[in-house]
């Protein structure tokens, strides 16, 4: 599939997404939420790839949403003329349910690549991955608060998971901006680096996510996600049946082959 505001490149069993509008900082507006929704399926469904990296073109991650993502086109008049219930099932929340929920809930790691801006909804996408590197010059606001908005893209979820609870709220109520340090001291970000030195610094992060075996990978990210909700018991005997599965597979014996024979392993999802 062409598409006009995001490209998808896969290499190398790495599905590289970037959000492609730098000249509006990388904005949602509604053509890129279907191609969002589209690209992010098939990065899904696609086996050879086994890790996601999503960053921004330009200067910024992503600025946010443009006007006309909203329903009516953002004509805040009639949003009360619409109703709750039509503005609930608009395609904005639609849509927003099936990107947030395709990356949070993708089998395979996702990483954020954030070299600038992140920013509301932008923000929200980078916090649904698994993992987040940054520019020492990238910045985050959520800001629904400024203009009289609960933010509908999951932040409420998001945000007390990755920064904390006090944070969270800080950031939720206040609208303020984090820098990057900040966002580094919370936990938000696993790695901080140059401008010029962040692509280098994530790939070599990604890589090693990418060699590793896809299966036992798999099964951690959903028992780390499940376990959130689930008591010590119940997360022991998940981790019985999910070390049986991979001491089972091939790639532990490509693991402890590789260890005797001093090489590096080889792993092929099996």
């Amino acid at each position: 599939m062409e598409f006009e505001t995001i490209e998808l490149v896969k290499k190398d069993n790495l599905a590289t997404l970037t959000l492609n509008r730098p000249e509006r900082s990388n904005a949602i507006n509604m053509k890129m939420m279907e191609e969002l929704a589209v690209a992010i399926e098939d990065i899904a469904q696609d086996d050879d790839m086994r890790a996601m990296l999503l960053t921004g073109a330009g200067k910024a991650f992503c600025g946010g949403a443009d006007l006309d993502i909203m329903p009516g086109g953002g004509n805040v008049e009639n949003f009360a003329k619409l109703g709750v219930e039509n503005l609930r099932r608009s395609f904005l929340f639609r849509s927003s349910r099936k990107i947030m929920l395709g990356i949070q809930q993708m089998e395979k790691p996702t990483i954020a690549m954030i070299n600038g801006a992140c920013v509301g909804a932008g923000f929200d996408l980078a916090l649904a991955c698994d993992i987040r590197t940054a520019s020492e010059k990238a910045k985050f606001m959520c800001g629904f608060v400024k203009l009289g908005l609960f933010p509908g893209f999951g932040a409420a979820w998001l945000y007390p998971r990755t920064m904390g609870l006090a944070k969270a709220m800080e950031m939720l109520f206040t609208g303020d901006m984090l820098t990057a340090e900040e966002a580094m001291r919370t936990g938000m970000l696993n790695k901080l680096s140059t401008p010029d030195e962040l692509e280098a610094a994530t790939l070599t992060m990604v890589r090693k996510i990418v060699d590793g075996p896809p299966v036992a990978i798999r099964l951690m990210k959903s028992q780390v996600y499940k376990g959130m909700g689930t008591d010590f018991p119940t997360a022991l005997d998940e981790a019985a049946v999910c070390e049986s599965i991979t001491l089972a597979s091939k790639d532990h014996i490509e693991g402890i082959t590789s260890f005797r024979e001093k090489r590096a392993p080889s792993f092929k999802g099996e």
